[in-house]
């Protein structure tokens, strides 16, 4: 999308004065236009309202809201998640109560919540979570598994791992094994896994509402960086990953080279195939810049945070070929 002059000088001074690295609005408005980059980081200054994911391991859902309104919190409930609550008032910090220390529920941003739905793990799987730590979309696996089948939980940092199995033990997962190991050598563990889900690291640009430090803490290098980082996880999760075996891919990031062009490398060199995924969301791009991308990324999806009310996210489902 073309900008006139005076609309891009308008962008990026707003762009300037709120803080964002150049190159950030110089992308946004390529894949956004001036109007969607102008409302998104306006968005960003606004403040979330807290959302959390209630836990059925520990408590049924009813029984955890009762507890919470007798407390005076006030809840909405989400009409695309039944787990996902978000808070209106609450007069004891949300994270400090009994319940949450008893893990009743977690502090989870609801668009984190649909990758672990998207991969739709089953009682009777064996399922990975690459990069897994600290936790959240771990538990939630376990949850939609009834705390059934098994879950191997991988992450290269000790200090993340603690908090990993804190976590674990909190919300009352039993079928989970914590393995600190860096998930680019996930071969050696010689698991064939029916299904994985890769939260990959990235540079964060899509929780900017969140974390104001990403507005200027990674650089264009950075994200090239990250991009070959990502490849190699995605690539050696695919390698243990059974025929057929489905895995999500998402990063909180909105840079097409952490998602877009990250997937498009996947496709070239493996034996895989997206999956459409039916989630209110824009569709991934297939054009960026000068490059022409695989048609098919239209299967992936982008949730932008001033479009969904949340933080931002991209996330793929693919499938691995029967061999």
């Amino acid at each position: 999308m073309e900008l006139s002059l005076q609309e891009e000088n308008d962008v990026f001074e707003l762009g300037k004065k709120l803080g964002y690295l150049p190159y950030m609005i110089k992308r946004y408005t390529k894949i956004l236009g001036e109007k969607g980059t102008e409302e998104m980081i306006k968005f960003n200054e606004t403040k979330l309202p807290q959302t959390i994911r209630l836990n059925s391991i520990r408590n049924p859902y009813e029984n955890t809201e009762n507890i919470l309104l007798n407390k005076g919190i006030k809840l909405v409930k989400d009409s695309e998640l039944p787990e996902s609550r978000t808070i209106i008032k609450s007069p004891h910090p949300i994270g400090a109560t009994p319940e949450y220390l008893n893990g009743y529920y977690m502090l989870q941003g609801k668009n984190s919540i649909f990758p672990s739905r998207i991969l739709n793990p089953q009682e009777d799987e064996l399922v990975g979570d690459f990069a897994a730590a600290p936790g959240a979309k771990t538990t939630h696996l376990a949850q939609l598994m009834n705390n059934k089948g098994a879950i191997i939980a991988i992450d290269i940092s000790a200090n993340r791992c603690r908090s990993l199995k804190s976590n674990l033990s909190r919300m009352g997962v039993n079928n989970t094994i914590v393995l600190q190991i860096d998930a680019r050598k996930a071969k050696d563990l010689h698991f064939q896994f029916d299904k994985i889900l890769l939260d990959a690291p990235c540079s964060g640009s899509g929780v900017i509402i969140s974390d104001q430090t990403r507005k200027n803490s990674k650089t264009m290098e950075d994200i090239l960086k990250y991009h070959d980082y990502q490849v190699s996880l995605l690539s050696a999760a695919l390698n243990v990953l059974k025929p057929d075996g489905e895995l999500v891919y998402c990063t909180c990031s909105l840079e097409p080279e952490e998602n877009e062009l990250v997937i498009s490398e996947i496709l070239k060199k493996t034996d895989t195939e997206l999956t459409q995924i039916e989630l209110r969301a824009k569709p991934g791009l297939t054009q960026f810049l000068d490059m022409d991308l695989n048609k098919e990324l239209t299967k992936t999806r982008r949730l932008y945070p001033h479009e969904t009310n949340g933080e931002g996210f991209f996330i793929a489902k693919l499938v691995k070929n029967d061999e």
